[in-house]
């Protein structure tokens, strides 16, 4: 690994525990709490590294104007008032320090005494500095000076962030089924990641090193993508750095040397292969980074950084459902992941732009469905057809009929707003009726694979018991059809039914309950098959009252007889 890979901005690598970690995640995060700064690194073990005391705020002063003109003449150092160490690292500390004109707490990055010496030290330290600078975010920490101290060391300061690493904030959750709430909070962190990412780039500027531990989370909300120490300019070099080159033989930033996290890298990336860097090689460390967050691991797992490498050359990378769960991780998020992750960077989102537009569009849950009108009388979709769309109604009105006994039977009518087509996408079977236009009408149509996607946006166990209780519907319905089956035909049921009101009924009633007792243990009908007959032959059931009536006896004879012959 070369110095370009300890490059922190404002998080730093110790090198003391560097070899103990296998894939070169050792960072060290600041957390100011209770008024107290200290290191925090990815095993969750925090060093104390200031002064167990209460921070004193900071307020606006009376400080007479000529005392503060006094101030702002000062050197920039001069200024400075260091209040605490926050991190030291292989290429320089990290310091709180207060900026006595402004009265303002800063992060003040001091490159090491023994490395200013050192030309290519300078030359790294001072890029990270003018490249930060230049990404003027909302999103990527600022940049306020730099300059050299009295004792010649040089430093520049940078703004204070005060909160979390998105790494910490992800270890402190439970294992398990994220709730709805927390999965989009971290999903929120993650585009707002994208939007600064996808600045950087429009700069000419790759991160290189996106992971948990480089973006920070604000005390109230903040977000900011940290360390571009080691990011890439695929524009122009000369444009950031300094323009005296390194001299021949010296390890530089476009070296086909391995620089970055081996556990999160692209295959690109791990072969050292910096020419081949693009915006999809970020895109791919974004896919990385949600892949950690949904599963509480990095992509690439092993006690051998070797073999972490080569894991990563080779895009190893086992879906995150099959890592937490079906349940812990939806099936959108599963593809999203997948996607940006795929070892062919053609394969990938060609942007971070894009794979931020599928992690908003899984947030909100929408999607546009393509409009369909169909004429009346023409069949939107035929009974026993595979499935392969449903259909939500915007205009117009269609009849829903099924096969049962001898014939059709039209069921009901639907509306505008009503939804058809379901059943036959979520229980992969076929459809269970006839819907037919019964004037023009216009539906959106979904695709299964859109409805799939929509409900893989869904909480998992959501989708799940959705599709649990269409299964559950579908058996009922073929039990349903079972029974018209083997059942005697309307017409036959409804001449049994006159025949009794004619005979024990009065006024053209009869007992409801003693009806169905009787057909029953005559026909063989359950009680379901009457419901058939009720509707198709226009009688009246007032159940509570326990009450069947024929309306009109002489015209329900009447047609009977046509029907019987």
């Amino acid at each position: 690994m070369s110095k370009e890979d300890e490059l922190d901005a404002p998080t730093v690598r110790p090198k003391k525990q560097e070899a103990a970690d296998p894939n070169n995640t050792i960072v060290v995060a600041r957390s100011v709490q209770q008024g107290l700064i200290s290191d925090t690194t990815p095993d969750g073990n925090e060093a104390l590294l200031a002064e167990e005391r209460p921070r004193e705020v900071l307020v606006a002063s009376e400080m007479p104007p000529q005392s503060i003109l006094e101030l702002v003449r000062l050197e920039p150092a001069t200024r400075l008032v260091v209040e605490g160490r926050v991190a030291s690292g292989g290429m320089g500390r990290i310091d709180v320090a207060v900026d006595r004109a402004l009265e303002r707490r800063v992060a003040m990055k001091t490159l090491h005494p023994e490395l200013r010496a050192d030309e290519q030290s300078v030359r790294m330290f001072l890029r990270e500095a003018r490249l930060t600078g230049l990404l003027d975010h909302p999103h990527i920490v600022p940049v306020y000076d730099i300059a050299e101290g009295n004792d010649g060391q040089l430093y520049f300061t940078m703004k204070l962030v005060e909160g979390k690493t998105l790494q910490a904030i992800a270890d402190a959750l439970p294992r398990g089924v994220p709730d709805t709430a927390t999965l989009y909070m971290l999903l929120d962190v993650v585009a707002r990641v994208c939007d600064a990412l996808a600045f950087a780039h429009s700069k000419g500027v790759l991160h290189c090193d996106l992971k948990p531990a480089n973006v920070m989370v604000g005390e109230y909300g903040q977000v900011f993508l940290m360390d571009w120490g080691i990011a890439k300019i695929v524009k122009t070099e000369e444009a950031i750095t300094p323009s005296k080159r390194p001299k021949a033989g010296a390890p530089s930033m476009t070296d086909d040397s391995i620089i970055g996290t081996t556990c999160y890298m692209s295959p690109e990336q791990a072969r050292g292969d910096r020419k081949a860097l693009d915006a999809r090689s970020d895109v791919f460390l974004i896919g990385a980074l949600l892949y950690e967050l949904l599963t509480h691991r990095p992509p690439y797992v092993s006690k051998d950084r070797l073999e972490t490498l080569l894991m990563a050359q080779a895009a190893q990378v086992i879906s995150p459902r099959r890592i937490a769960g079906e349940l812990a991780v939806p099936l959108e998020l599963d593809r999203i992941v997948m996607r940006a992750m795929a070892k062919d960077p053609a394969d990938r989102y060609p942007s971070v732009a894009a794979l931020k537009e599928d992690v908003v569009r899984f947030m909100r849950g929408g999607a546009e469905f393509p409009r369909k009108t169909f004429a009346e009388g023409e069949i939107i979709v035929a009974e026993g057809d595979e499935g392969d769309a449903a259909y939500i109604v915007v205009e117009g009105r269609c009849e829903v009929s099924k096969e049962i006994g001898n014939g059709p039977q039209v069921l009901h009518t639907i509306g505008v707003g009503g939804v058809f087509g379901e059943m036959a996408i979520l229980t992969k079977s076929a459809r269970t009726a006839t819907v037919v236009a019964a004037e023009a009408t216009t539906c959106l149509v979904v695709t299964s694979q859109v409805l799939e996607q929509e409900l893989a946006a869904l909480k998992p166990w959501m989708a799940t018991l959705l599709k649990s209780l269409a299964t559950r519907f579908r058996d009922i319905d073929t039990a349903h059809r079972a029974t018209f089956a083997h059942a005697p035909s309307p017409a036959r049921i409804a001449n049994q039914v006159l025949m009794h009101v004619l005979a024990w009924g009065e006024d053209g009633a009869i007992a409801w309950s003693k009806l169905v007792a009787d057909l029953e243990a005559q026909l063989g009908s359950p009680p379901l098959t009457l419901f058939a007959v009720i509707g198709r032959y226009g009688l009246e059931l007032d159940v509570e009252a326990d009450r069947l009536r024929i309306p009109d006896v002489d015209a329900l004879r009447e047609r009977l007889r046509g029907e019987l012959g």
